[in-house]
């Protein structure tokens, strides 16, 4: 199954599976967007894997006159996004592979995305970096909220083996997990905290630390 395949497969049922099977979910949407300056007003949005849209929400919330830019590998997760926001007109709805995007140079005042860049590959990654930074204006800010490797397998073991304890007290089931898990071992890509902070290095991104972790999950933030 391909990841679009996937995300179409669960789109109406998108937020509730998240809500039962990732720890601390909405704190950290929440934390994504508190560590933007006070003194930072974007005008333009880039979204990256933006689901059926509930950190898509709390920009509205935060931005509301903001131009936001969504995108999805997920027709259906779109269509799920569009009906939820049908009355917002500022939002522009792309489908694409992260791998392929193609904005045009400092298009952009902020770049986020939620759990949604472990899905390509390591090397497209540090690729993904390099454009985000060309299509961020001078100063900037990209920061995003993803699934992170352990700097060892004993660690990252753990990670999964707590991960499941805390899911299954969220509500979800053995069916629930099982989906998660085959999902992540045909799709998943987790890179280390580390690797993807020399990456953002390597992009020319300043300013940049890691905000808040929690198991396999953790918050960057950089600036162009």
């Amino acid at each position: 199954m391909e990841v679009e395949e996937f995300y179409d497969n669960i789109s109406k049922d998108y937020t509730d599976m998240l809500d039962k099977a990732v720890p601390k979910y909405r704190e950290m949407l929440w934390l994504m967007l508190h560590y933007i300056p006070d003194n930072f007003k974007p005008k333009k949005i880039l979204e990256l894997g933006s689901g059926t849209g509930n950190l898509t929400a709390l920009v509205l919330e935060k931005f509301p006159e903001v131009e936001i830019t969504v995108v999805d590998i997920s027709e259906k997760i779109l269509e799920e996004c569009k009906t939820r926001f049908q009355s917002t007109k500022t939002i522009k709805y792309c489908q694409s592979d992260f791998i392929y995007l193609d904005f045009e140079t400092e298009s952009f005042d902020l770049v986020i995305s939620s759990i949604a860049i472990h899905h390509i590959k390591d090397a497209d990654k540090e690729i993904l970096f390099k454009k985000i930074y060309s299509y961020l204006k001078p100063r900037g800010v990209f920061t995003y909220l993803d699934q992170c490797m352990g700097e060892t397998k004993e660690i990252y073991k753990k990670n999964i083996e707590a991960w499941k304890v805390v899911a299954f007290k969220l509500g979800s089931t053995k069916e629930n997990w099982k989906t998660w898990m085959d999902h992540q071992d045909e799709h998943d890509y987790h890179a280390t905290v580390r690797n993807q902070i020399k990456w953002l290095e390597n992009s020319s991104f300043k300013n940049i630390d890691v905000l808040w972790r929690n198991l396999l999950w953790a918050i960057f933030y950089s600036e162009k």
